[in-house]
């Protein structure tokens, strides 16, 4: 895990041994070390205060990342499928001050203009100061800069989180080792450059160790995958239960074989893996991380059911152990920064922090999930707050009451159906038009159903059991 101390750092030393070895490949677009860090270096010159982004292209998304770290300013690294108001909301919450764009192949920073979150009307270079309970002026104060990502948390409205660049770089560099990433090694990944799992796991990790990214995350399908392990040598494969599950399905016709294939954002269920290895056979683990703490876990032994044991530097207990209880993280260096709506922002604590999941450690140190607390979704990766989807469903005229749950849609994957009370006829295509602009599509329910009383017990708590159980039934269509 020795090496240079930041990621600019670790840049400098390959591009002075590789210059035109490959940093990152995103469809015809291709940077070598030394460009990467030139353009970086010219970037930096003009970032002040606290950035934000847009994460389009993993390209512009590693230059702009290792520019915040030589500037050591703050960087926000936004979805490029957001919503504008949940762009807006990310950027008041991380009170971003500038805005770096991309231009083909030039990126530029310009100043943002403050403005209140009610009266934006979905400019996209307006933002809120709602939010952040720090002290008045900067909000970072002494706080060491850092990587901010949006995160829903375990239950409740989004939040931004900012994990300080040296923590940044060394759980990268402590995942890379877990890896076993040599230099020169190239890493493949399907997730969007905005995600923890590509922008953490992908990206800086393969950066620090002086191999070359290869982003899939425009076209994911199994074609492209087979073309790029091919042409590029893949030697690690990140991707998702959910497209593993095509790949099985439609085959991995290849020459060559990655060493490793890494599963997470979601459980790869059993009956997945066995149909991986049965129809493509290459070697696949899972991971487990959070965009609060990054990279946690490594399963590089095929364990079913296991995420692995903990990189370097983190330490994962079960309360009660060994469990099923919380799954309690502590990462070493400074902790996370939180930025909430709620009155909780700030550090999110020394010591062990729950995670929001469930699960046990075996005899041998490895974890096993078990589920989810609070009332997040997992779809396809993506992590969904109920109370967010419901906060926009209310506010359609048309519906009095709502709940939102998972559920199994077609082929397994859990999708997002939401029940609705109406206090009028309900124009479902108005409803969706109307969704679609204030939440990300994966966001948006699959199936909203028209209830006359959504199901609660004597002290009104909402019974999303009942709910469950009658779609399992076949009672709500």
């Amino acid at each position: 895990m020795s090496g240079p101390a930041t990621l600019a750092d670790a840049l400098a030393e390959v591009a002075g041994r590789s210059p035109h070895r490959p940093a990152v490949v995103a469809g015809d677009r291709t940077l070598t070390y030394a460009e990467l860090l030139r353009r970086a270096d010219g970037l930096a010159a003009g970032l002040t205060g606290r950035a934000a982004t847009v994460a389009r292209c993993a390209v512009d998304v590693a230059v702009t990342v290792v520019a915040a770290t030589i500037a050591d300013v703050p960087l926000l690294v936004g979805d490029a499928r957001a919503a504008d108001d949940e762009r807006d909301r990310a950027r008041s919450l991380f009170r971003a001050d500038r805005l770096v764009t991309g231009d083909g192949d030039r990126l530029t920073s310009e100043g943002l203009t403050v403005a209140g979150f009610a009266g934006l009307a979905g400019d996209a270079d307006r933002l809120a100061v709602a939010g952040h309970h720090g002290p008045p002026g900067d909000p970072g104060g002494d706080w060491p800069a850092g990587l901010g990502l949006s995160t829903s948390g375990s239950e409740g409205w989004p939040k931004c989180v900012e994990r300080p660049w040296p923590a940044v770089t060394a759980n990268a560099r402590a995942f890379a080792a877990a890896l076993e990433l040599a230099p020169g090694e190239v890493v493949a990944c399907t997730t969007p450059p905005h995600h923890s799992y590509a922008l953490c796991g992908g990206i800086v990790t393969t950066l620090v160790a002086g191999g070359t990214y290869v982003a899939l995350d425009q076209r994911p399908g199994p074609r492209t995958v087979a073309d790029a392990v091919d042409g590029h040598r893949v030697a690690v494969l990140l991707s998702v239960p959910l497209l593993y599950r095509w790949f099985s399905t439609a085959g991995l016709a290849t020459r060559h074989r990655p060493r490793l294939c890494v599963s997470a954002g979601a459980p790869l269920p059993p009956e997945d893996r066995r149909r991986w290895t049965e129809a493509v056979g290459w070697r696949i683990g899972e991971h487990y991380g959070t965009s609060e703490h990054g990279m946690l876990t490594l399963d590089t032994e095929s364990v079913a059911g296991s995420v692995g044991r903990p990189v370097a530097g983190v330490t994962l207990t079960v309360d009660p152990a060994p469990g099923p209880g919380d799954v309690l993280v502590s990462c070493a260096g400074p902790p996370t920064r939180v930025h909430a709506a709620e009155p909780s922002p700030g550090p999110a604590g020394h010591g062990p922090q729950p995670t929001g999941d469930v699960g046990r450690l075996d005899a041998d140190g490895r974890l096993h999930l078990l589920g989810r607390r609070g009332g997040t979704l997992n779809v396809a990766g993506n992590k969904v707050p109920a109370a967010e989807v419901e906060d926009a469903l209310r506010a359609f005229p048309a519906v009095r009451d709502c709940a939102v749950v998972g559920a199994p849609g077609p082929g397994g994957a859990q999708e997002v159906v939401a029940f609705v009370e109406t206090a009028r006829e309900l124009d479902h295509r108005a409803l969706y038009a109307f969704l679609h602009g204030r939440l990300a599509a994966y966001k948006v329910p699959a199936r909203v159903v028209v209830v006359d009383r959504l199901p609660r017990n004597v002290n009104g708590k909402l019974l999303r059991s009942e709910l469950l159980r009658g779609l399992a039934a076949g009672t709500w269509r």
